[in-house]
């Protein structure tokens, strides 16, 4: 299914819809204007009625999400050495400067929390919890929260129903989400044996044995789905993300410039020209001497940090190296107080991340901070400055 962008606030949309589910903005071609706000009171509607309409609105958080996920997942995020100090260059996924950050609204969690008490007052309607597991998964696109809720939720079903391949796909997704690769390629496999030929599921397996650093099964499971699927762009991306890694030069930019071929979005054509950009780039003795090429530090990897520091500085660290996406574009961290640091950034592009994948970044961070405070038992306030080397610019800030 296509998706395209809300030319006001960047979110992803579903091809049919009218109107942007985050700003109310109309979209191109709906000949409408947009929706005004009100306070009418809407009649009250019983659950069963609210189902096919709360699915719906569910349905416009998630559409067009994932193929950056994978993107930025499987590798850091294309970037052409200097561009940081520059103001983005403008492709419809950005917000507006000023814009208000994109929020699940709070009717939508309202809804979605009466129709959790309705499910638990029926454990044994299958269909109830899948159309719930359904929407708290989609929420959680915007708000991590609610992955917790949803994995659970996925869990119930398959109780019901053992074989449910829509849950053995959420549980894997989730697992995904959560960074915990052998769970999700457990539930992906189970799934693959009812659905084989699923190029969206297969290509996530392959993306989490490229996590696990297993490339030679990655590149397996992503050369299967091109076979079955030729014009399939996200397996394309990857297979040339996994050959980068392996040091395969030749095939990841010819596999890369297929993938470009295969996409008519603007803005992923020129992302990934600046990636091939860095892929072209000449290689160290190490690697054209044979040795492996070096990758992004998994979340699971302990990461070796100032022995000085205090048991949460350590921790914080281990966060913010270890992370997948930003971990080797740290230049150093400055700790200015016990809970207080600058982490120097070279080449992340923050400005250049679509909305919902920025949020949902600083999220995943926000929380491991937290859980990193709790574990030490402090109770003052984090405050973790993610700042641009080039420019000295504060890109983000992490309170906890």
């Amino acid at each position: 299914m296509s998706a395209r962008f809300c030319p006001q606030c960047g979110t992803n949309t579903l091809p049919e819809a009218r109107f942007c589910a985050a700003c109310g903005m109309a979209l191109p071609g709906s000949g409408k204007a947009p929706r005004p706000q009100t306070t009418t009171q809407a009649p009250t509607l019983s659950w069963r009625t609210q189902l096919p309409g709360l699915t719906v609105l569910a349905s416009y958080l998630l559409i067009g999400t994932g193929l950056w996920f994978v993107i930025l997942r499987s590798q850091p995020f294309p970037t052409v050495s200097g561009s940081a100090d520059r103001p983005p260059t403008g492709g419809s996924q950005e917000l507006p400067q000023n814009h208000p950050p994109v929020a699940l609204p709070e009717a939508v969690r309202t809804k979605i929390t009466e129709f959790a008490n309705k499910a638990k007052e029926q454990p044994q309607d299958l269909n109830t919890w899948k159309s719930l597991a359904d929407m708290q998964f989609r929420a959680a696109q915007i708000e991590a929260s609610y992955r917790s809720a949803a994995l659970e939720s996925f869990k119930h079903v398959l109780e019901l129903a053992p074989n449910d391949t829509e849950a053995l796909r959420g549980i894997g997704n989730i697992y995904y989400d959560f960074e915990e690769h052998a769970k999700a390629v457990d539930y992906y496999k189970r799934y693959l044996v009812q659905k084989p030929d699923d190029a969206g599921v297969r290509t996530d397996l392959g993306t989490m044995y490229l996590y696990s650093n297993d490339l030679d099964q990655a590149i397996r499971e992503y050369q299967t789905v091109i076979a079955k699927e030729p014009g399939f762009f996200q397996a394309y991306f990857n297979l040339g993300v996994a050959y980068n890694e392996k040091g395969q030069k030749d095939q990841a930019i010819e596999t890369l410039n297929k993938a470009k071929n295969l996409t008519p979005d603007q803005n992923v054509r020129e992302r990934i020209d600046q990636f091939l950009v860095q892929v072209s780039a000449p290689v160290s003795p190490s690697v054209a001497q044979g040795a492996p090429p070096t990758t992004s530090p998994s979340p699971t990897v302990q990461v070796q940090v100032d022995p000085s520091l205090s048991p949460f500085q350590q921790a914080v660290e281990q966060v913010l190296r270890g992370a997948n996406i930003m971990g080797e574009r740290i230049n150093r961290i400055e700790w200015s107080a016990p809970t207080e640091a600058r982490v120097l950034l070279q080449n992340f592009p923050m400005s250049a991340m679509p909305p919902q994948v920025r949020a949902g970044l600083v999220g995943k961070l926000q929380t491991k901070i937290l859980e990193a405070k709790e574990a030490a038992g402090i109770s003052n306030a984090a405050k973790i400055e993610l700042i641009d080397l080039d420019s000295q610019k504060v890109m983000e800030t992490l309170n906890s």
